[in-house]
């Protein structure tokens, strides 16, 4: 109730209010009005300002308040409650969360449906695309397979070059090559081993592998071998005739074989098999160096019957180390093929 049905309600059972009413003009019925002024009212003032209400017609005191009370309520009413009543922010939380779940019975599924296909199409195509690679590294490994065994069947002519007496740059340099696409090769082969899965003595590919390897490494060691040792004590002339000795000249060119000898010594490279011929080097070296003093102290002197002597001293002193490094050749020509017999063909 408002303040003002209060306030007549307690006039009309017989109490006096205290409470200040405002100027303010209430309806009681759609054709009576009411004017309060500032003041105190009595029960005789709501009497006179009141009209057409007969107290006599009603039934009872309870009656007259229902009536007075129906007569404000219509009144207040005629203006929206939901004006005055602030926004509800609970009340739209409920209805979005019952939105929600009214929805729930059919987002779920979907929701699930939907994720279900996504990981059975994901899997489709990583599925697919391994089996494609699969079937390009085998085609791959089919092919480089293929030249592997083919390559391999190449080493016993390359070991003939490598250990060959006769020495040519022409021979030696091409077996180089060959050598390098062998192992190249091979080394493609060994990494498409990774990826296969039909080979099920991996261990004894891998050793035999290993055992082809090593026998490329030390074939391409010989020919490095054979290249240094081609510039080691090479004589073109011993001259011992009064008339064609240049002493000048013979001795820049002695020196420069020393010279020359000595660097490649130094950079030759340790073989099991050239073990003794190295060492063989290094004292002809040496030996060479004292011999080339007398012979050119021999033809200062024009002791040519010595200069002669001592120049057939140098050259002997050469064929021994030759003879040395034929040896060690024949040695490892009878090693290599020996493993390459031992070599099985490449799955």
């Amino acid at each position: 109730m408002k303040k003002t049905n209060k306030i007549k309600i307690l006039d009309l059972l017989g109490f006096e209010s205290d409470i200040l009413i405002e100027n303010t003009k209430y309806n009681l019925s759609d054709d009576i009005s009411v004017d309060y002024e500032t003041s105190k009212n009595t029960f005789e003032d709501l009497l006179d300002t009141t009209t057409e209400i007969n107290i006599n017609n009603t039934s009872s005191l309870d009656t007259y308040i229902d009536q007075v009370a129906k007569n404000s309520s219509s009144k207040v009413s005629e203006t929206p409650t939901d004006t005055f009543n602030p926004l509800n922010i609970t009340q739209q939380i409920q209805k979005v969360w019952s939105d929600i779940e009214s929805r729930r019975k059919w987002v779920r599924p979907t929701f699930f449906t939907t994720l279900g296909f996504m990981i059975v199409v994901v899997s489709i195509y990583f599925y697919n695309d391994l089996r494609s690679s699969q079937k390009e590294v085998l085609q791959e490994s089919i092919v480089v397979t293929s030249n592997s065994n083919e390559l391999i069947t190449l080493l016993p002519t390359l070991i003939e070059i490598s250990t060959n007496t006769f020495y040519s740059k022409y021979d030696v340099s091409n077996a180089s090559a060959n050598l390098q696409q062998i192992e190249s090769t091979l080394i493609q082969y060994r990494t498409n081993l990774e990826a296969r899965t039909d080979i099920q003595n991996i261990d004894s590919l891998y050793s035999n592998l290993n055992n082809i390897f090593l026998l490329i490494d030390e074939l391409d060691l010989v020919i490095t071998y054979r290249i240094l040792t081609s510039e080691i004590l090479i004589y073109n002339e011993l001259p011992v005739d009064e008339e064609r000795v240049d002493i000048g000249n013979l001795t820049i060119e002695l020196s420069n074989i020393v010279a020359q000898s000595k660097v490649n010594y130094s950079n030759l490279p340790d073989l099991n098999e050239f073990a003794a011929h190295k060492n063989l080097i290094n004292i002809a070296i040496a030996t060479a160096e004292d011999l080339h003093g007398r012979y050119l102290g021999a033809l200062r002197n024009n002791e040519y019957e010595v200069a002669k002597s001592i120049a057939d001293a140098i050259l002997l002193n050469k064929e021994t180390e030759v003879k040395a490094f034929e040896n060690s050749l024949n040695l490892f020509n009878e090693k290599s093929l020996e493993i390459y017999n031992s070599f099985t063909d490449l799955p």
